[in-house]
């Protein structure tokens, strides 16, 4: 799998001693990002065939839980999961939304 073709998203899960992380790769072809207010959405088609994984994937998210996506290998984004769309299913390909949160960075927030 070429990274730059890629956009990865992870999960972290598990706990301090023993941090996991669980990633789902979706082709950059299939996915659109844009800015609304103070969100991102972030639309995603997949083949048919892919689409139950991956609408799964997303379901595992609670809301304002963290998130992080890399866009072929640019580095991670950290945002807030705010929620995903219904699913569309056409004849070969699936597509839904996501919507998240950019996270400020800590040194950046008000205090």
């Amino acid at each position: 799998m070429e990274e730059n073709n890629y956009v990865i998203f992870k999960k972290q899960y598990g706990n301090i001693k023993r941090p996991r992380v669980k990633e789902l790769s979706i082709n950059l072809n299939g996915v659109k990002i844009y800015e609304k207010e103070q969100s991102m959405i972030i639309n995603i088609i997949v083949p048919v065939e892919d689409s139950t994984k991956t609408v799964q994937y997303f379901e595992e998210f609670n809301l304002g839980e963290d998130i992080q996506f890399n866009i072929a290998g640019t580095g991670d984004f950290e945002c807030s999961f705010r929620g995903i769309s219904p699913v569309i299913d056409k004849n070969s390909y699936s597509s839904f939304s996501i919507t998240v949160q950019e996270k400020e960075p800590q040194d950046q927030m008000k205090g």
